[in-house]
């Protein structure tokens, strides 16, 4: 048994030995660890389980090579945390807390290769879920199949079917049910196509891509939950409620929407909806995803580096400053709700909903908990937005100015003393080679760097002039003011 943290004294830590659980068959193969998955599918297969609905068992993998805290410490409590919802149901406060005890199983892909394999030649696993953040599904050139395992996230899925193809000899009740969570556009649909392209730039065999085609589902879809992480604030508080040194605890806000789109089949595989859990099966989830990123996260991502610039710690202090109120209205009125289809009242009523939710009274949403893999996040959530602004004849000068606000933050020159930005390596380090001197060529740099438009594009040197003079205002005179000066331009 794991040893009591420090301040917990008398309250024993959550593991096998300390909490019941059933043995459940193994059947979501889970990729990803984080904060989002715990407090989102697990709960959720969690509660379908209580219900019970279900008796499904998670295996969650570790996909990238590593150390990871969290997931040691979900080894050290045998998988088994707490989920605490708060919010507001018919006027009420309301706090529901989950015990998660579904995980059954946790491996690295990388340093544990065997245990890894055996995990996915489970013949009772029928579903394959993953959140591999927005740069985890990509096309890598050369991917080995071969290795134990590939680099790539989508070069692994294919080996692990592939195997799995072998393995059950093509039997067609071995094929999964790949629901993808990741926050692009049509998530599980390029997984598909980029597994299909290693399979035929490997020359797999025919045979096995009928069976992916045939034996396999891919479903898109949209997750919505705010989930800010582990509530240290009052954790102590939390420990005393549910009667654990829980250090893995994580919270969320009560809402909650799990929208899945193609094969109906998966209903049957994992009705969780059946169970009263916020889960919709639909044909197509395209409308109400790019409503939801653009909105919602698209906000986030604004928001994030602007509130650090300007000194603030979470979303909802952020939100209730006047200046950045008015910023929130140029963005959604003018740049974000036109370049979304649909009756424009009803957009705003589901953006006015969103802007409630950031001031949830029971979430403390730390901003920089929400700027890892920035880059990546406004590429796909922020930058159609202005891109399809100009190309409608728009201007989108808030959201070329949350691009500035993040590179000015990345290049270390302003923000909040301490704060270290998550993301790619090689885009921190063109970040950090800010020269105010060519503020567009070290934009241009990163923009090209970070695939947002290639060197060709023809407006590329448009998005390079429009950032670099806000990021220009704001290493010589501050957020602040840059966001002043905006405003009065946009009247």
């Amino acid at each position: 048994m794991t040893t009591t943290p420090p301040g917990t004294a008398g309250l024993p830590v959550p593991d096998a030995t300390t909490v019941p659980r059933e043995e459940l068959p193994l059947t979501v193969l889970q990729f990803g660890a984080g904060n989002f998955l715990r407090a989102f599918v697990d709960q959720m297969i969690q509660g379908a389980n209580d219900a019970g609905v279900t008796r499904d068992g998670v295996a969650v993998v570790h996909a990238t090579p590593g150390p990871d805290r969290a997931l040691d410490l979900l080894r050290e409590q045998d998988g088994i945390y707490h989920v605490l919802l708060e919010g507001v149901r018919d006027g009420a406060p309301v706090r529901e807390v989950t015990r998660v005890t579904a995980i059954q199983r946790v491996v690295r892909a990388h340093e544990e290769f065997a245990a890894y394999r055996a995990t996915y030649l489970e013949p009772s696993l029928r579903v394959l879920v993953s959140n591999t953040t927005e740069a985890g599904i990509a096309w890598v050139e050369g991917d080995d199949l071969a290795a134990t395992p590939p680099a790539s996230f989508p070069a692994k899925v294919t080996a692990l079917l592939l195997d799995r193809f072998r393995h059950f000899g093509g039997d067609p009740a071995a094929g999964l049910h790949v629901v993808c969570c990741e926050l692009i556009e049509d998530n599980a649909g390029t997984l598909r196509r980029y597994v299909l392209a290693h399979a035929s730039a490997n020359d797999l065999p025919a045979a096995f891509v009928d069976w992916v085609e045939r034996a396999c589902s891919f479903h898109d879809t949209l997750v919505d939950r705010i989930v800010p992480g582990y509530p240290r604030d009052e954790i102590a508080d939390v420990h005393r409620q549910i009667g654990y040194a829980d250090r893995l605890v994580v919270k969320g806000e009560l809402y909650g929407l799990w929208a899945v789109g193609g094969d109906p089949a998966l209903r049957d595989v994992l009705p969780l909806d059946r169970a009263g859990q916020p889960v919709e099966f639909l044909p197509d989830v395209r409308a109400s995803r790019d409503r939801k990123v653009r909105v919602l996260n698209g906000m986030h991502t604004a928001l994030t580096p602007l509130g650090l610039l300007l000194g603030e710690v979470g979303v909802r202090e952020t939100v209730a400053r006047a200046d950045v109120a008015r910023y929130l209205d140029l963005l959604l009125d003018r740049e974000v709700l036109p370049s979304l289809t649909g009756d424009p009242e009803a957009l705003r009523r589901f953006a006015a909903t969103i802007r409630e939710r950031f001031t949830n009274p029971f979430l403390q949403h730390r901003l920089a908990d929400i700027a890892l893999n920035a880059l990546a996040k406004y590429r796909a959530r922020n930058l159609p937005v202005l891109l399809e602004a100009w190309q409608d004849g728009r201007e989108a000068p808030a959201t070329a100015f949350a691009l500035a606000a993040l590179l000015v933050l990345d290049s270390g020159r302003l923000g909040p003393p301490g704060f270290e930005p998550a993301d790619d390596p090689g885009l921190l380090a063109l970040a950090r080679a800010c020269d105010d001197r060519d503020p567009a060529g070290w934009v241009r740099a990163l923009v090209v760097g970070a695939g947002m438009l290639p060197a060709d594009d023809p407006r590329l040197e448009r998005l390079v002039a429009e950032v670099a003079g806000y990021a220009a205002a704001m290493l010589h005179g501050g957020a602040g003011a840059a966001l002043t000066d905006l405003l009065a331009a946009a009247g």
